[in-house]
């Protein structure tokens, strides 16, 4: 039972105090320090930090802050209280600052590096394009790092000690040897821990000369640069490499969580000891920030500048980097850890583990039943759990894995399992006509009726109808399309993962019977249409306008149901471009595309082509319908009902489109009418960054994965074939409601079960429509914070600075 003293309350204390105590309930810890928690001092660091993570290290010395990043996320995800939440991150290199290739900065080369090794760490992490770059920027960076409200984190990382047992007293040292006897136990320290920061240099027994302040200097704003969101989706945190007001001088801003204010830095000023703000660098610091950033004043300058308060912190900066090491000083083993210069919240986890280690070298294997190992059925199940949640490196296997498992599983089914003839015949005599050069849509038919597809579907059964002996090789035709299922998996699987979706939701991607036998067993074009709309969605994940749109639109040429993502791929272009004129742009592409690959067609018969290729009035057969049995054939074909399902559809759209959709934009929907209807440009010029940015990857396919659905559920009749849409949009769109995964998995099977039942029943038929209706009631309930971002408390004053 080791008897534990830290010296010093600055987040490197205490988070050692803290990893000690969870380490084993053996340990007695006493947290002695001059500087408490809620203090303000010259001489205490930690409440004066900003702070956020910006990795600072080489990739030699990296460990630090690779160890403490996975804590910091989680608080991030699952602690709200501890005061952390996610935002962007911009780091910027500018041109003055690169020299042969690499960019020096004061701050840190590391931060700042071309090829940083932090790429793989933190999440979201890309290379801006040129046209994202401020004036006179060579480069820069983008991912998803994490603010810290330090006036809350501290404290609550107080109470998770004070709930272990830890014990904290206020003392002065004038020798770190004092500590021996400052236990709350009365009983000798056997191991100091010395987390001193910057008093290092003057305390006895330590006398460092190696450690030095390095003065920050910064301005508290209330203003905000977009508001807080649930996944970094909202907020931007800048950093640039240098500036032209001196090599001490810095710029950064960042937005503390729950509503701590906006920080403006700052300086790092070596060997400077003063705790006075100086007016004329803070004048600096705002005229910096506000350049880099001026949607934070909404184009006013420094003028709308709202201050809080300015503030000094000093960083206790150390030549020669961090020392975490152990000595024996008097007798007693002496553990350090300080020199963390500006780093020390987003090393605290890493170095405190280091230190947990050296204190267990000195004290021996701790043999308490606290410490013993867990049974081993018990860690098989922690580490499946950690895996299917993406909190281990093996998740990351996890598609890869499934997806060779899923090709074992096509080559078993087409070997296995007879071959369904339903279109592909009608298929290829409808292909037969056309390569014959009949060019009229109302004169090619098949053995189960006209041709009704755009003309994309045309060209590409064209290739399969020359592939296969036109149409003859059946077991040739079944082999392309395990590879086109393939693929499409593929990319569905890179769209859930750059949507962060946890592996345990990827199984139910190859799991379901009815899709395999779409694909592979009757070929249907809806297999084709399924592939352009995830590439689409690709494409706009990676805002590559664009290409999203020519994907989606040559989708839409393959079969019109696409046509009912077309209001969610209207918003994704419109506020992801954050522009008017773009969207519109973009929408005459399309419509041309549309014409241009109709051409043939239209010059043949023109409204005969429209009438079969986009048929809007189609009627369905009662008997073949999958979903909406249950309400009786009279019913099911009265206009009555098809009237009121459109009507639905609409209602419901409008709703997510206002309620939804649009929150991106962060103002009500009526503010953005006029100027649409004027042609006029939505967005001030200071909003369109922010806008953009809250169209993310998970905003995109939750966005248009629910339109497609909500299509689906308004549709008055579903084929078998139809399952294709839905197979791969449940699985995300129950996820993003956030239910429990036991109620992902079920709502799933049940919908498995459904459309898998032929044919199809009045139980059958209602299930299918309940899971619809349940996913989208559930994701228009349970996925708020992928539209709205949440807004923080308003008045919140704190001091901050840059960590």
């Amino acid at each position: 039972m080791p008897t534990i003293i830290v010296v010093g309350a600055g987040v490197s204390g205490i988070t050692c105090a803290y990893e000690l105590a969870k380490r084993s309930k053996d340990n007695v810890i006493t947290v002695v320090a001059k500087h408490m928690p809620g203090d303000y001092d010259i001489e205490y660091a930690s409440p004066w930090a900003g702070a956020n993570v910006l990795p600072m290290a080489t990739e030699k010395d990296s460990r630090w802050e690779r160890r403490t990043w996975p804590q910091l996320e989680h608080l991030a995800k699952e602690v709200p209280e501890a005061g952390i939440h996610f935002q962007k991150s911009r780091v910027l290199r500018r041109e003055k600052d690169i020299v042969n290739g690499q960019c020096e900065s004061p701050l840190s080369d590391g931060l700042f590096h071309p090829d940083p090794w932090y790429k793989t760490l933190l999440p979201d992490f890309r290379e801006l394009s040129k046209t994202e770059l401020p004036t006179g920027y060579h480069s820069g960076c983008e991912f998803t790092s994490v603010c810290i409200n330090t006036m809350i984190y501290i404290p609550w990382l107080v109470g998770q000690c004070a709930k272990l047992g830890v014990v904290f007293k206020r003392a002065t040292l004038k020798h770190i040897s004092e500590a021996k006897k400052l236990s709350h136990t009365g009983k000798p320290a056997d191991i100091i821990v010395n987390a001193t920061g910057l008093l290092a240099c003057r305390l006895g027994g330590v006398m460092d000369s190696k450690v030095h302040p390095a003065r920050g200097q910064i301005v508290v704003v209330r203003n905000e640069s977009g508001e807080p969101a649930e996944q970094g989706t909202g907020t931007m945190m800048v950093t640039t490499s240098g500036n032209d007001d001196g090599e001490d001088q810095l710029t950064y801003v960042m937005q503390r969580a729950v509503g701590g204010g906006t920080i403006l830095g700052g300086t790092y000023q070596k060997d400077n000891w003063d705790a006075n703000p100086d007016p004329n660098i803070a004048l600096g610091i705002m005229k910096r920030t506000v350049e880099i950033m001026p949607e934070l004043t909404g184009g006013k300058g420094i003028d709308g500048l709202d201050v809080i308060r300015h503030g000094v912190g000093l960083r206790p900066y150390r030549d020669g980097g961090v020392r975490i090491e152990k000595e024996n000083v008097d007798g007693t083993w002496v553990v350090h850890n300080y020199g963390h210069a500006g780093w020390g919240y987003q090393g605290s986890y890493g170095c405190a583990e280091k230190v947990v280690e050296l204190v267990d070298e000195i004290a021996g294997p701790l043999n308490s039943v606290w410490d013993a190992p867990p049974p081993i059925h018990i860690q098989a199940i922690n580490l499946a759990l950690d895996i299917a949640n993406g909190r281990h490196p093996l998740s990351k296997l996890i598609p890869a894995a499934l997806l060779l498992l899923d090709t074992l599983l096509c080559a078993l089914v087409i070997w296995k399992v007879p071959y369904t003839e339903i279109d592909w015949k009608a298929y290829m005599e409808q292909i037969s006509q056309y390569v014959s050069g009949e060019r009229d849509y109302t004169k090619i038919y098949g053995s189960t009726g006209p041709l009704v597809y755009p003309a994309f579907h045309v060209y590409i059964y064209t290739a399969l109808y020359y592939l296969t002996d036109h149409g003859k090789d059946i077991f040739l035709a079944q082999q392309l399309f395990a590879m086109l299922y393939l693929t499409t998996l593929s990319i569905v699987m890179i769209c859930y993962w750059q949507a962060k979706v946890p592996p345990y939701v990827f199984p139910l991607l190859i799991l379901s019977k009815r899709l395999h036998s779409i694909f592979v067993l009757r070929c249907f074009n809806d297999c084709f249409a399924v592939l352009f709309l995830f590439v689409s969605i690709l494409c706009l994940q990676r805002r590559r306008w664009q290409l999203g749109a020519l994907f989606y639109t040559l989708g839409v040429g393959i079969k019109m149901t696409l046509l009912l993502a077309l209001p969610a791929v209207g918003v994704v272009i419109f506020l992801g471009t954050a522009s008017l004129a773009k969207s519109l742009e973009l929408l005459v592409m399309m419509v041309a595309v549309q014409v241009l690959i109709g051409v043939p067609f239209l010059a043949g018969n023109t409204w005969g082509y429209l009438g079969r290729a986009f048929e809007l009035s189609r009627q369905f057969f009662f008997k073949w319908t999958v979903n909406w049995r249950f309400v009786g054939e009279e019913r099911f074909l009265s206009k009555e009902f098809a009237v009121a399902l459109l009507g639905l559809h609409v209602l419901t759209l409008g709703v997510f489109i206002t309620t939804r959709w649009l929150k991106p934009a962060r103002k009500p929907v009526v503010e953005m009418i006029m100027p649409v209807i004027c042609g006029e440009a939505p967005f001030a010029q200071h909003e369109e960054e922010q806008v953009k940015r809250g169209v993310t990857p998970r905003y995109i396919m939750t966005a248009v994965l629910s339109a497609n659905v909500m299509g689906l559920l308004f549709a008055r009749s579903l084929h078998y074939q139809f399952y294709a849409y839905l197979a791969w949009s449940t699985p995300f769109l129950l996820w993003r409601s956030g239910v429990h995964p036991v109620v992902q998995y079920a709502l799933w099977f049940a919908q498995e079960w459904a459309w898998n039942v032929y044919p199809s029943t009045n139980a059958s038929s209602a299930v299918v429509v309940s899971v619809l209706a349940a996913t989208i009631g559930l994701v228009w309930w349970g996925a708020k914070e992928d539209w709205e971002p949440k807004n923080t408390p308003a008045g919140a004053k704190t001091v901050a600075g840059k960590r």
